[in-house]
């Protein structure tokens, strides 16, 4: 063992003793570098995700008053109704009946409610509303179209395909007869007879004159002309098919000649004359 230095000897004074140097970590400049980058990251996302959140109540807030603003000031209300799409049914009676609806909301009027204010109108079979912001309404209507010709009593009437009377025939409708003894809106042999009729060309419909289904299976046509030419239809299936075999032995037979066409199959066909 080293002997105490004579310096010490002579003061008395114990040598001082200096303390350890502490050693500083040094984080490398990388990764001090990614955590500031992280760092910036984290803020401003923060900061996006805060303006996100104000712009986003602040839409919800501006959509609850402009509904609020539709639906209870004249903002959006209606002060005209146009009508589209009639031909029978005079507009300034559908106008007429849907009067208590101006001064209604635009946005907040429903074409079922329409409906019901028009169900007095028989002829009108649909309508589509149209808004045309901001006072304009306007309701386009599809009428009813008659696709034959009922005997009910001594009288004849005008039917649509789902057995809506019309009003009287005036006698110059080139349409069917329909022979049925009930109601059509719920005989079911008004509606062979419609399924029947509807497969048929455009053309051929003119020159049917009656149409009876006495059953399912059996449904019969008559032409119009003096020949009274016959046509044995059968059932409903294989429509067009028999439409066009149908089609095929009209041409090669005159309308002179009394005859009956038999369709029921189609594809074996006669011609009885």
């Amino acid at each position: 063992m080293k002997p105490p230095s004579n310096r010490y000897r002579q003061s008395g004074k114990p040598p001082s003793v200096r303390a350890p140097k502490t050693t500083k970590t040094r984080i490398p400049l990388r990764q001090r570098i990614s955590s500031s980058k992280e760092a910036r990251k984290f803020t401003k996302e923060s900061v996006f995700k805060k303006y996100f959140l104000r712009s986003l109540l602040a839409s919800v807030v501006a959509l609850v008053l402009l509904v609020f603003a539709t639906m209870f000031t004249p903002l959006m209300a209606i002060d005209k109704i146009e009508v589209t799409g009639n031909s029978k049914v005079p507009a300034k009676k559908i106008a007429a009946a849907l009067q208590h609806r101006v001064g209604s909301a635009l946005p907040m009027l429903s074409e079922a409610a329409v409906a019901e204010d028009l169900a007095k109108f028989k002829l009108i079979e649909s309508i589509a509303l149209i808004s045309k912001p901001p006072h304009t309404l306007e309701v386009r209507v599809t009428e009813r179209t008659p696709i034959s010709i009922v005997v009910r009593g001594s009288s004849r009437y005008l039917y649509d395909p789902a057995g809506v009377n019309l009003g009287l025939a005036t006698g110059y409708e080139k349409l069917p007869t329909i022979i049925i003894k009930d109601d059509p809106k719920t005989s079911k042999n008004y509606r062979q007879a419609i399924d029947v009729l509807l497969a048929l060309p455009a053309q051929l419909l003119d020159r049917v004159a009656y149409i009876q289904a006495k059953s399912r299976d059996n449904v019969t046509m008559q032409l119009r002309g003096y020949a009274t030419q016959t046509i044995i239809w059968g059932d409903s299936s294989d429509s067009i098919l028999k439409s066009k075999v149908l089609k095929a032995l009209l041409l090669k037979t005159s309308p002179k000649i009394r005859a009956t066409f038999d369709v029921s199959s189609p594809l074996t066909p006669s011609v009885i004359k």
